[in-house]
């Protein structure tokens, strides 16, 4: 019944073009960084399907790849982190996905985020293109740096990405390091979308990086983060929203 959360991806080059790498990059951390920023700058995070199009995501490999690839379109981080990890694994990665909870200012939630970890010449790397660039912009080493403002550390049983950033240094997200079955992402994808979870987010949330910042729609509001500025728009119709949507973001809405 649930059996193409764990197909093959149909077409990794037209994947691999969807985020404007061309060839098929040698699987090293070099590589992983570059796949990172990549999906990040070409594929932006939406909550449309469950927001506008009252539809819970259908998290099969074809089903994703029909929706981010070939139609263009975003997700979130069940999808997007979905998808990205099937072509870790296609492109030779030694991957694992893993379910994490966000640290939004809100307290302890349930988990309901979607992550991978991946491990190269025996180094753990966590990797997440799902958070709009929340949780880094490359591979975050369990060992090391902080990179771009974001580091891992431990905290009991869990371990956290934290982001370190004008004096502050605070968990973004955390997790359980331990293999996470996509098939089990189905249930915690329905509670996220179309359970309680979705009423605390009402409003369309989507959000691109760019090379200079990122362009963002959050409470009904447009914004464009450009070198430290930020310019913004508060949306006034479903009309202004698709030609945003459109514009920005080259997302094409079903009528």
């Amino acid at each position: 019944m649930f059996e193409g959360v764990h197909d093959r991806i149909p077409d990794v080059p037209a994947y691999l073009r969807r985020i404007g790498i061309a060839g098929v990059p040698e699987p090293t951390r070099e590589n992983l960084d570059r796949l990172i920023y990549a999906h990040l700058t070409h594929v932006p995070y939406e909550n449309l399907s469950y927001c506008i199009e009252k539809k819970c995501p259908d998290l099969t490999i074809p089903a994703l790849f029909d929706k981010i690839v070939t139609r263009g379109r975003g997700g979130y981080c069940f999808e997007l982190n979905g998808l990205f990890y099937a072509l870790l694994l296609e492109l030779g990665y030694d991957a694992y996905p893993v379910a994490c909870r966000m640290w939004l200012g809100l307290g302890q939630l349930p988990v309901g985020h979607r992550a991978s970890i991946v491990t190269i010449d025996g180094e753990k790397y966590f990797a997440d293109v799902g958070t709009s660039g929340m949780a880094g912009l490359c591979a975050v080493p369990y060992r090391g740096e902080s990179r771009y403002g974001v580091r891992i550390a431990v905290n009991g049983r869990e371990r956290e990405v934290r982001r370190v950033k004008d004096g502050e240094d605070a968990a973004v997200i955390s997790y359980v390091d331990s293999y996470f079955d996509p098939v089990d992402f189905i249930p915690l994808n329905y509670y996220c979308a179309v359970g309680p979870a979705a009423a605390d987010r009402p409003d369309p949330v989507v959000n691109l990086t760019t090379e200079d910042g990122a362009c963002s729609i959050d409470g009904g509001v447009f914004k464009i983060h450009e070198n430290g500025n930020t310019t913004e728009r508060r949306i006034e119709n479903g009309e202004m929203l698709r030609d945003i949507l459109k514009r920005y973001f080259s997302i094409v809405l079903e009528e």
